[in-house]
């Protein structure tokens, strides 16, 4: 009995050690178990602190491109302004922005572009001793869609249909523009209209007859109707007024050439622009597109009738738009525009080296040698429509990377 006794005694003592034992291996475990779950609910908290820093992306869309050219101008002639040349130089451009969408009809948008502050030129020449070049401020605006409407304002593209005979194409005007359109079966009409700041002037700024000088600006409307012509193809109309007031007797800061000017270096006349715009689009030539265009503008303001003031082009262009490898496209146009017939500080930079009084021809090839990376070649012949003779030709060799 003692025995037996003695027996039980010492298995209790050893189930108590055991289990004290099994507590104290069991303890670190659990203490563990916890420790990890703390962690990984840290953890859990902290990625989706750095989600939310970085979910404004989800709203904004890149937008980017660089451009590299070789360009050779070639004049010949006695052309009265000792400006006699062969040139070759080689250019950048780099165009930098986004849009961030609040949601789907409103958003905000900026760009930043090489060049100076030449409003047809976003180019940059490499040349003065390898230095740093300028980066600029191009455009800001917001946008608001509702229904069949769409307000702009601030610094943005030229939103109207339009080509470079009017507008050049790295013009971006300041001010507002509103947007409405109505579907109609298988055809559409919008109509834009632009208020837009063209020069302010100080409070001392007086007219020609002495009183209170009007900031120079731009009115603008124009009325586009298109229609679907079935398996034919699309035709494309639109007619504009875009009317700059208080021009005459001013002078614009990056005015050009061509445009009459008084004895003082001021604008004789205003701008007052009817235009006429026609495009057709079709496939049905073996499949491939072929778009054929053409355009007409009148200076109507009160002086502008003495003065030369029309212009025309004719073009075509074959082939689609250049996104990716293997798309090409081939144009030709033809132009002439009189001296007065647009305002020659926003027109087409390129064209017989920028300005007016000019008739001649653009050629260009455009080929996609990757996804988003296109060769272009470029040629004008151009020629003075009145005065000394200006024979003009520019080739022009690009490389565009579109980055976004």
């Amino acid at each position: 009995m003692q025995e037996n006794g003695l027996n039980r005694k010492w298995l209790t003592q050893g189930t108590l050690a055991l289990a004290g034992l099994m507590l104290m291996l069991i303890a670190p475990v659990q203490a563990l178990a916890l420790t990890q779950e703390e962690r990984l609910a840290l953890l859990e908290e902290r990625y989706k602190t750095q989600e939310d820093a970085f979910a404004w992306m989800k709203n904004f869309k890149p937008l980017g491109d660089l451009r590299l050219r070789h360009e050779q101008l070639i004049r010949d002639g006695d052309n009265g302004t000792a400006r006699v040349f062969s040139r070759t130089r080689h250019r950048i451009r780099f165009r930098l922005g986004g849009e961030y969408f609040f949601d789907p009809n409103l958003k905000v948008g900026f760009r930043l572009v090489t060049g100076g502050d030449d409003p047809i030129s976003t180019n940059q020449t490499l040349d003065d001793g390898f230095d740093t070049k300028g980066f600029n401020f191009d455009r800001g605006y917001a946008d608001w869609k509702y229904r069949q409407m769409q307000l702009r304002g601030g610094k943005f593209g030229v939103p109207f249909m339009k080509s470079e005979m009017l507008w050049d194409g790295d013009l971006s005007v300041e001010g507002a523009t509103e947007k409405f359109w109505h579907k109609l079966g298988n055809g559409k009409i919008e109509l834009i209209l632009g208020q837009f700041a063209v020069e302010e002037l100080s409070d001392t700024a007086t007219s020609a007859s002495g009183g209170r000088e009007d900031d120079p600006n731009l009115m603008a409307y124009q009325a586009i109707v298109s229609q679907k012509l079935g398996e034919i193809g699309e035709a494309k109309v639109a007619v504009g007024y875009f009317d700059y007031n208080a021009l005459a007797g001013n002078i614009l800061p990056f005015a050009t050439k061509g445009n009459t000017l008084d004895a003082a270096g001021n604008y004789i006349t205003n701008y007052d622009l009817f235009n006429v715009m026609a495009a057709f689009k079709t496939d049905m030539i073996f499949g491939i597109p072929v778009t054929l265009y053409g355009e007409y503008v009148k200076n109507v303001a009160d002086r502008a009738d003495k003065l030369e003031n029309m212009g025309w082009h004719l073009g075509t262009k074959i082939g689609k738009k250049v996104k990716k490898f293997g798309d090409w496209q081939l144009k030709y146009l033809y132009r002439e525009v009189e001296r007065d017939a647009v305002l020659d500080a926003v027109s087409d930079s390129d064209f017989h080296e920028a300005g007016t009084n000019a008739k001649g021809s653009e050629m260009a090839a455009e080929f996609g040698i990757y996804d988003g990376v296109l060769a272009s070649v470029t040629y004008w012949v151009t020629n003075e429509i009145t005065g000394p003779k200006d024979h003009l030709e520019r080739l022009q060799l690009d490389l565009i990377f579109t980055l976004f």
